[in-house]
């Protein structure tokens, strides 16, 4: 079941929070012929981590969960560990992931395309918002890595689309099955609030927090729509790349994980308590 690798790849992207020990990952990647950039991010070592943390995901939530629900909380209160938890990935996300795994050959690659572009783009538009708003160090650092790495993904993945099929992502939508067009535009526009809500969140330290919490299921999104790809893609460029954006995903979750659990009204802050 395809469902079940996904649920693994959730387990161990956060397996980091159940005790998993750290360890730095590198992803590197071609620039142009002759030149490359790596960056690295700690990761859980799933190894080294005790079993319940590898143990399978619960099952995907059944109803929509609310936009409304990633501003529940009282803004500028993180005074209790609920708050500092990463909100909701958005349901629709599971269900484009199985849309995903019903698609072969060609659409899957579409597919693939028409939704990840926009996906990258709001995570790069999130992470340059942060670099304008945010204060902490670290995070700062991994705004600037979202930027770089996501950034060569969607100038690879459009010149891909264009090469292999002569399509924009805005196209190849439109060769889809109405399910796949029906549940991009949902995402699009999830995507969309993703970005307005980040925008009202005033600098400093709230915008870390905020940022944090909002970029986890942003990472756990783009996840599950790299697992098809990653195994069954028609091209091996294309697998190729799918497994280094897992790969960077994961290894990101579980540093934002990590630096959520050490701020205040987190499960190991010091201050604030």
């Amino acid at each position: 079941m395809r469902l079940t690798a996904l649920r693994r790849n959730i387990a161990v992207a956060t397996a980091v929070a159940a005790g998993a020990i750290v360890v730095p990952v590198t992803i590197a990647w071609s620039t142009s012929p002759g030149s490359s950039v790596a960056v690295t991010w700690n990761a859980p070592n799933v190894a080294a981590a005790p079993a319940a943390s590898r143990v399978a995901a619960p099952d995907r939530p059944r109803a929509a969960v609310p936009t409304a629900s990633r501003v529940a909380a009282p803004r500028g209160h993180h005074d209790h560990d609920s708050d500092l938890q990463p909100y909701p990935t958005p349901p629709r996300a599971y269900d484009f992931g199985e849309t995903l795994a019903k698609l072969e050959g060609d659409l899957l690659e579409i597919a693939f395309f028409a939704q990840m572009i926009p996906h990258h783009r709001a995570g790069v538009e999130m992470s340059r918002l942060h670099l304008q708003r945010g204060v902490d160090p670290q995070l700062r650092t991994h705004s600037e890595n979202i930027i770089a790495f996501q950034g060569f993904q969607i100038g690879q993945f459009t010149r891909w689309l264009r090469d292999w099929y002569g399509l924009t992502p805005r196209q190849a939508v439109q060769r889809l099955p109405r399910e796949a067009r029906r549940e991009i535009e949902d995402l699009d526009e999830e995507l969309a609030m993703m970005v307005a809500e980040l925008r009202e969140v005033p600098a400093g330290r709230r915008f870390d927090v905020e940022f944090a919490r909002m970029m986890i299921p942003h990472h756990l999104w783009g996840i599950m729509e790299f697992l098809e790809p990653e195994a069954r893609a028609v091209h091996p460029e294309l697998r190729v790349a799918s497994a280094t954006g897992i790969v960077a995903q994961q290894a990101q979750v579980a540093d934002l994980r990590t630096w959520l659990s050490g701020r205040p009204g987190g499960r190991d802050g010091r201050d604030g308590h």
